[in-house]
């Protein structure tokens, strides 16, 4: 209960910071490395991890959008076949699962630079966006103090 209260209450203090142009101070790589304080070496494998998706994932979505769009086609027509259909919607199945696979690889791979304390600050994260959505609520309901801006 108390590392929710904890979670809920940082992330509270944070919502100003990103409601206001200009919060983050970096791109959102600066931000990760800073945030985690990343070594170089883990910068360096993280970017070999990041060059990897980027030449896995964008073909495979490609693929999938292509057999989406041929699924659509064959539906389009009066009497589709069947067997197509299927065999796209398996195959499409398939492409689905090699881009999990690859999200996987890459976040596992990232996981597995970090250290006890940087893992634990990046699952605090995952955590506290779980409660983002419901913050709104809570402070509508009086139940969280009003943001201030700047101007207050």
């Amino acid at each position: 209960m108390r590392k929710t209260l904890l979670t809920a209450m940082l992330v509270v203090l944070a919502l100003p910071a990103l409601g206001q142009e200009g919060a983050i101070l970096g791109t959102p790589r600066d931000e990760v490395i800073r945030f985690l304080a990343l070594t170089s070496d883990q910068v360096a494998t993280w970017d070999a991890l990041i060059a990897t998706r980027e030449q896995t994932v964008p073909p495979l979505r490609d693929q999938l959008k292509g057999i989406d769009e041929q699924i659509k086609g064959l539906l389009a027509q009066p009497s589709p076949d069947p067997a197509a259909v299927g065999g796209l919607v398996i195959q499409a199945d398939g492409v689905r699962h090699q881009l999990e696979a690859a999200r996987g690889a890459y976040v596992g791979g990232f996981e597995a630079i970090l250290s006890a304390d940087q893992l634990a600050r990046l699952n605090f994260l995952r955590r506290a966006e779980k409660a983002v959505p419901v913050l709104p609520a809570f402070r509508l309901a009086g139940l969280l103090p009003p943001i201030l801006s700047r101007a207050d």
